[in-house]
């Protein structure tokens, strides 16, 4: 019988989150079964988060996502904040275009995500070994994310 992964994806380009559900169903078809939940930007994020009748196992979040005002969700990182105190043991993978030192030292000290991964490091390999390194419990940070950790000193 195959693992059922409860995937939460918010991207607010339909398009990528297609592609990760595509990329997904070619991971381990015969060991691993993905059910997916996603949304579009701040407001559909929050809703599947505050409305979820499951525990999501893994959530991938773009950091740049419309905002939702109305709940103080301006980014995807508040969103992995928000899933992170109703669902502490759900695995986070935060991605981004942007370099953004600060952010990341913040990111790794605060919220401290299994995965965080500069969309330029990544294609459709990567993805899947991303997956694989998660999926057994490891954390995973793109090859721009360690070296800026390296030359800043953060590990």
């Amino acid at each position: 019988m195959r693992q059922k992964i409860k995937m939460l994806m918010v991207d607010d380009h339909p398009f990528i989150l297609q592609a990760y559900k595509n990329t997904l169903d070619l991971f381990k078809p015969t060991e691993y079964e993905m059910i997916y939940y996603d949304g579009i930007d701040g407001k559909t994020g929050y809703e599947v988060i505050t409305n979820a009748t499951t525990e999501y196992d893994i959530a991938l979040f773009d950091i740049s996502i419309p905002t939702y005002p109305e709940k103080n969700i301006s980014s995807g990182i508040d969103l992995a904040i928000l899933l992170k105190k109703t669902m502490p043991n759900c695995k986070i993978i935060l991605l981004t275009m942007h370099e953004d030192k600060i952010k990341f030292k913040y990111l790794l000290d605060n919220l401290n995500p299994i995965g965080l991964i500069i969309k330029n490091d990544m294609d459709f390999n990567e993805f899947l070994n991303v997956m694989e390194t998660i999926i057994e419990g490891n954390k995973y940070y793109s090859e721009t994310i360690l070296k800026m950790m390296e030359e800043e000193n953060f590990i």
